[in-house]
């Protein structure tokens, strides 16, 4: 069984869209509509997620919090990090939190597709 995708934005209709777009390409994915939830659904899992699609800005627990938190369990510490986000500084704020890379939003789908086959973690054996 494949390790899920986990995409965490407050924008519903965003990330309902991009879930979608990632199940039709065949991933299994899990939502979060901001970091706080994200760290609720990565607990409730016995897998860790193959990639974690961030944005930065949210309400209760922005994206830079999330990754700070989510890389003080080390069971979480090798999943990486896409961050997603509107901000002019996206490509700073991704370094800052040592993610696999960064897009800005809007997104287009197919770059979204090979940023996500590029950065994903290897399946297990």
């Amino acid at each position: 069984m494949s390790r899920p995708l986990l995409v965490v934005d407050d924008d519903t209709d965003l990330r309902e869209a991009l879930e979608e777009v990632l199940r039709d390409a065949g991933y299994t994915v899990l939502g979060a509509g901001n970091g706080l939830q994200a760290l609720e659904v990565l607990r409730a899992q016995s897998t860790p997620p193959a990639l974690v699609l961030l944005d930065m800005m949210m309400p209760v627990m922005d994206g830079a919090t999330f990754g700070r938190k989510m890389r003080q369990v080390e069971a979480w510490n090798d999943i990486p990090v896409l961050v997603f986000s509107a901000s002019a500084n996206a490509r700073q704020v991704a370094e800052e939190m040592g993610a696999c890379g960064y897009m800005r939003k809007p997104v287009d789908v197919a770059t979204l597709l090979e940023a996500v086959a590029a950065n994903k973690a290897p399946e297990s054996p």
